[in-house]
């Protein structure tokens, strides 16, 4: 088994506070070695649709969108849902600063 992740940055706001963070989001794939590749997985492929849904919640007000709000937690799953087609996606991980973070599995979305 072999496992690639892709890491993409986001800086918007969220809280009842409002208040700005980074957020470091790593996205999980896991398979077998392919064609010297894990899973077969394609950047060209894969970068396009995160980046799509990263564009959504990047630069805004987490809470507008992610309900009912926009914890790591919450930004993970909001990811996942949005991303639940895309092939070989283990898992997404989100990090609120250099302290903090989350990882949920894509088989916990419902």
């Amino acid at each position: 088994m072999a496992k690639l992740t892709i890491l993409k940055e986001i800086n918007s706001a969220h809280g009842s506070k409002i208040h700005g963070h980074t957020f470091q989001i790593e996205f999980h794939f896991e398979g077998e070695l392919e064609n010297n590749m894990v899973g077969n997985l394609d950047f060209h492929v894969i970068e396009p649709q995160i980046d799509e849904i990263i564009s959504k919640i990047d630069k805004i007000y987490l809470d507008d969108v992610i309900k009912p709000r926009a914890t790591i937690e919450n930004i993970a799953i909001y990811l996942l849902k949005n991303l639940v087609n895309l092939q070989k996606l283990y898992s997404i991980k989100v990090w609120e600063g250099k302290d903090k973070n989350v990882e949920i599995f894509k088989e916990e979305i419902k």
